[in-house]
């Protein structure tokens, strides 16, 4: 018997195959407006994106062809364009709507957003995970 928690639904209409494919964007650092206190609505702040990205095997490469797969860099793209966007004032809903912008690939299976604030107090970093991979 199948147990449901044991089990990771991706798209109904997608069977995987026993390879994974992941994009990986790790320590992207960028400077957000985010912040619901004053000086952070007035002053950008650094903020470090980490990403895992779940791929279909759809555009696995079977050449050494950029064209053949998902281009790492339009991820990136997505990221950065979401925090240019505006001023949020929740880490969560910076976390959540990047996390969106990202799932709408349909090549995208899933995604792990995690986002910190490192400079926020002096002696630690604070972070932000969403995720349904």
């Amino acid at each position: 018997m199948l147990h449901l928690e044991g089990m990771l639904v991706y798209k109904m209409d997608y069977k995987m195959t026993t390879s994974k494919r992941k994009i990986f964007i790790n320590n992207l650092i960028l400077i957000a407006s985010i912040g619901v206190h004053e000086q952070e609505k007035k002053i950008k702040q650094k903020i470090i994106v980490n990403l895992e990205i779940l791929l279909t095997n759809d555009t696995e490469p079977q050449s050494d062809n950029l064209q053949q797969t998902q281009d790492y860099s339009q991820f990136r793209k997505y990221v950065t364009d979401v925090v240019n966007s505006k001023h949020f004032d929740l880490l969560e809903i910076l976390t959540k709507k990047i996390h969106t912008a990202i799932s709408q690939n349909k090549f995208v299976l899933g995604v792990k957003v995690n986002i910190s604030k490192p400079d926020i107090f002096d002696n630690c970093e604070v972070a932000y995970e969403l995720s349904n991979i």
